[in-house]
């Protein structure tokens, strides 16, 4: 009897075996037919990276600086900042490090993507103008594009990469509610769009508007928080402005030209709900954008005034 139970427990073993090779051998043919599937791999791949530039960027600073002992400059980088919940400035510069890159390397990736596909955004068949508005057919750009166009779902997941890990590290080390909430609305409007045929050219215009500025941005902050006041002076009224045209009227121009195309179809005809969820998040997105902007101003203005009152005084 033992050797029955052996020999049929050795044929299960085996069986399940034969299975589990027949299973991986056909996984790389599972991924290239799922185009999910295959998304999804690339989000994790790109958060992965973006995870490992700020790793290497905190790892680089315990070299330059190591921990518990100040900068030259008389900075602590491991108290906590109160600005950032408590987090120290060592923590956010690293994070900062994963957020210019993304910035600079996205920037740079929708802009060639979307001049690489520029007669498909531009050609009237796709776009099916609705409206004319100071001489031009609206939408200017045929932001329903197929996301298999080359490069296109690439480029979505590696923005949504990003987000995941900075998502992840905001809540465990900066939980201010704005971003928090800012992270998980352009993932809950983003994977949609990815996961669905079409919609790639709305969320890279969305990209190139919002990233273009944010270079600048993250110097900026970074200088306040390092205390190098001659930097800061020199960038808060190029950041000031460029975030003021970019959010205050570049941005809200795009939204009503893809409204037009969303909303706006002949006979009737409804865009892809996806397309029309991360819409209306995004939408919601631009009453953030016109807070921030506002809240910069008045900062800037203040810095100035005070700025004025002590060079007087």
């Amino acid at each position: 009897l033992r050797i029955k139970e052996v020999q049929r427990w050795s044929l299960s073993m085996s069986l399940r075996t034969t299975q589990l090779s027949i299973t991986l051998e056909r996984l790389p043919e599972w991924f290239q037919s799922h185009d999910r599937a295959q998304s999804l791999l690339r989000v994790g791949a790109w958060a992965g990276a973006y995870y490992a530039v700020h790793r290497a960027t905190y790892a680089l600073s315990l070299v330059a600086a190591p921990k518990n002992k100040r900068t030259p400059g008389g900075v602590d980088l491991d108290g906590p900042v109160p600005r950032y919940a408590g987090c120290s400035l060592r923590k956010v510069a690293a994070a900062r490090a994963a957020s210019f890159v993304h910035a600079v390397g996205s920037f740079a990736w929708n802009a060639r993507l979307m001049r690489r596909h520029w007669n498909v955004l531009r050609d009237v068949a796709q776009r099916r103008p609705v409206v004319r508005f100071l001489g031009r057919a609206l939408p200017l750009l045929a932001y329903d594009a197929s996301n298999e166009l080359p490069g296109a779902r690439e480029a979505l997941c590696c923005s949504l990469g990003y987000f995941v890990q900075e998502l992840a590290h905001v809540l465990g080390n900066e939980p201010d509610p704005v971003f928090v909430a800012h992270h998980a609305a352009y993932l809950a409007a983003t994977l949609p769009i990815v996961c669905s045929p079409r919609g790639w050219a709305m969320v890279s215009l969305a990209t190139l508007l919002a990233e273009v500025t944010n270079p600048l941005q993250l110097s900026w902050e970074l200088a306040r928080a390092f205390g190098c006041e001659q930097v800061y002076d020199a960038l808060s009224p190029l950041f000031t402005f460029g975030f003021a045209v970019c959010r205050g009227v570049l941005m809200p121009l795009a939204m009503g030209d893809i409204a037009v195309s969303i909303f706006g179809r002949d006979g009737g005809a409804r865009a892809p709900p996806a397309m029309r969820f991360a819409y209306g998040v995004f939408f919601v997105g631009i009453g953030a954008s016109g807070v921030w902007l506002a809240q910069l101003i008045r900062g800037f203005r203040r810095y100035r005034r005070k700025k004025r009152l002590n060079n007087n005084g």
